[in-house]
């Protein structure tokens, strides 16, 4: 079913679930929105629910509390990248790319876990780790699926 998905909704949806995640996780996020069930937050920022979304109003509460604005960002930043970059051909810079992103999450999550304790600024620095290998994955993706 997550087949459906065009790559940057895959990644909307992620970061998404980063966005419940800052704020402490669905529960948290259910009593932050006041009319939604915790089911109900995580089906909207599930790939594996494509017909869910997050609206914007819960999206900005949302962000107000985490004080990040995590999934207007990734819009802005989406916005902003270069149409064309889908029609390009895969390049080995692309390996360099994803190696380094995917180096950095792996040293987050490890740097989070060295102390035995993952606080908030682990899962702060996590989370905008795996945000950036996403993007490039997301990126990567389009150039295979459409590009020239």
């Amino acid at each position: 079913m997550t087949d459906s998905l065009a790559p940057d909704l895959k990644a909307l949806k992620a970061t998404s679930h980063a966005l419940v995640e800052a704020v402490g996780g669905c529960v948290a996020a259910k009593v932050l929105l006041g009319h939604r069930s915790a089911s109900t937050v995580s089906a909207q920022t599930s790939i594996s629910d494509p017909e869910r979304w997050m609206g914007l109003r819960d999206v900005m509460i949302l962000e107000r509390h985490a004080q990040r604005p995590i999934v207007s960002e990734w819009l802005v930043e989406r916005h902003k990248a270069d149409p064309e970059r889908v029609r390009r051909p895969l390049s080995i810079e692309d390996v360099a790319r994803i190696a380094k992103e995917s180096a950095e999450s792996k040293l987050a999550i490890l740097a989070a876990l060295a102390d035995g304790r993952v606080d908030q600024c682990d899962r702060v620095n996590v989370a905008r780790e795996l945000r950036e290998l996403i993007g490039v994955a997301s990126e990567l993706l389009d150039a295979v699926e459409f590009g020239a």
